[in-house]
């Protein structure tokens, strides 16, 4: 049995039956193609205008009445991306920028200036020109500092002049004015003269250093100058005799020089009597005999019982030194007197200065001659003519 259906039961969406069942198929077939049994291959979500377009993902669901076109329209709604970042060149303001709360690096110490360039100005006697420039203070450096500087009264109300106790000068002109004389007196008493003058136009002159040449040279010769202790080595050296002098500083090579000091050669010769071995002088001396001699041939004193007797010769190049001993056997002393020896001796020396008399303990001594020939040769009786060999 077959019940009537009135048109007025069914649902208002039935009344319109050919887009109504169009869009129940489309339903229909969007829902088996989205089911978990027959998936869609992916694809690239496309873009529209810089804007990438969201994928729809239908779920299955069951539609209890049509979807409102809010819904629709918030499904398919395209989703903003981000815009793509072009490189660009990074300021110095953006790199000094501390990030993630780092602390700004501070900047390293400025770099070495240039130094600042100066005029030269030699002293003569002659008036030194000087040019400023008005609002620019210009420095003037004296050579030594400055007792009294004398400029006119109108010049001076029209600067700023400051003068520091080692000599330097500030001027600053706050207007022009025309060439006028300055004088500036020094510690020394030296006057120092400049023609001064301010103008507003030019560059900025330089620092001013003036040079004065006698202290120049005064400080040169103080720097030079020797000191106490070279001046009194100078002094002793001077006090010492001509024939020490001859071969000073080569006392310790006296046997490689062509002929020895005096000096070496006497100490050598009195050392063998005067002191233990280890303080005779070293040197290449070779031993030559030396026979006894009467003391009268020689040797002119008045004393009788004066012995003087040769005890050793030694030749050291071309040179012979012999060392003669002395005994006192009179009452009276006899001092050593080098005029009273005959002979031709180059050089003679007594180890005292005195021979004291007999009893006395001190009535020997020794006395050191140097000669060119064997002493036998060298000292012979006077009435005897000494003919050298050529």
């Amino acid at each position: 049995m077959t019940t009537p259906v009135s048109t007025h039961m069914l649902p208002r969406v039935l009344r319109r039956p050919v887009w109504t069942l169009a869009f129940v198929c489309g339903l229909a077939l969007t829902a088996q193609a989205q089911s978990p049994s027959n998936p869609l291959p992916s694809t690239p979500a496309p873009t529209i205008g810089g804007l990438t377009v969201g994928s729809v993902t239908t779920q299955p669901t069951t539609f209890n009445s049509a979807p409102s076109a809010t819904s629709v329209d918030a499904a398919v709604a395209p989703t903003p991306t981000a815009a793509p970042v072009s490189p660009t060149a990074i300021s110095a303001e953006t790199a000094t920028t501390p990030v993630s709360g780092r602390a700004p690096v501070a900047p390293g110490p400025p770099g070495p200036t240039a130094p600042t360039a100066t005029a030269q100005a030699l002293w003569q006697g002659s008036p030194i020109p000087l040019r400023l420039k008005v609002g620019a203070e210009r420095r003037i450096d004296f050579p030594e500092p400055i007792a009294d500087i004398d400029i006119p009264n109108t010049v001076g109300r029209q600067s700023r002049i400051v003068l520091s106790p080692t000599g330097q000068l500030h001027w600053l002109a706050r207007e022009p004015f025309a060439a006028v004389r300055v004088l500036a007196t020094a510690v020394s008493g030296t006057l120092y003269q400049f023609d001064a003058e301010a103008h507003t136009d030019g560059d900025t002159p330089d620092p001013l250093v003036l040079r004065d040449p006698i202290l120049d040279a005064t400080a040169d010769a103080k720097a030079n100058a020797p000191t106490d202790q070279a001046r009194l080595e100078a002094a002793a050296g001077a006090l010492i005799p001509a024939f020490l002098q001859q071969g000073a500083g080569a006392s310790g090579a006296a046997g490689a020089t062509a002929r020895p000091d005096y000096a070496t050669l006497t100490r050598f010769a009195l050392a063998h009597y005067s002191g233990p071995a280890r303080l005779i002088p070293k040197l290449d001396a070779t031993r030559v005999d030396v026979r006894p001699i009467a003391v009268r041939d020689w040797v002119r004193l008045p004393a009788t019982g004066l012995a003087i007797t040769p005890l050793r010769q030694w030749k050291v190049n071309n040179l012979h030194v012999t060392a003669v001993g002395v005994y006192n056997g009179s009452d009276t002393a006899i001092p050593f007197e080098p005029k009273a020896l005959r002979g031709r001796l180059l050089f003679a020396a007594a180890l005292h200065p005195t021979v004291a008399p007999k009893g006395s303990g001190h009535n020997g001594s020794v006395w050191a001659v140097i000669t060119e020939q064997p002493f036998n040769q060298a000292v012979i009786p006077h009435v005897t003519p000494l003919v050298l060999p050529k």
